[in-house]
């Protein structure tokens, strides 16, 4: 089953504790987790280490974490961090 999350409007820290429990909830009940990026500007560093950190605790326990509909600017702040999809357990779609 895969259990699918949007990212909120606002992307802060006190956003970024709530998203947080939300995937580790999914990844307890032993789900793969789609993330809703369509609408997404930017994504801020912290949100980048949060995704990544998740997507590899996922794929640890034989689940994924996909990024859907990335945006552009999501794109490029993945990029402008150095992020290489073909050496991350984050998939973008």
């Amino acid at each position: 089953m895969l259990i699918t999350v949007s990212l909120p409007p606002f992307l802060g820290r006190s956003e970024a504790a709530t998203f947080r429990n939300q995937l580790l909830v999914a990844l307890e009940q032993k789900e793969s987790i789609a993330v809703e990026c369509a609408e997404a500007g930017p994504l801020p560093s912290l949100w980048i280490q949060l995704l990544h950190s998740a997507a590899s605790s996922a794929k640890a326990k034989g689940l994924t974490v996909t990024l859907r509909a990335a945006s552009e600017e999501c794109r490029k702040s993945l990029q402008a961090i150095g992020f290489d999809p073909a050496q991350s357990a984050l998939v973008v779609e």
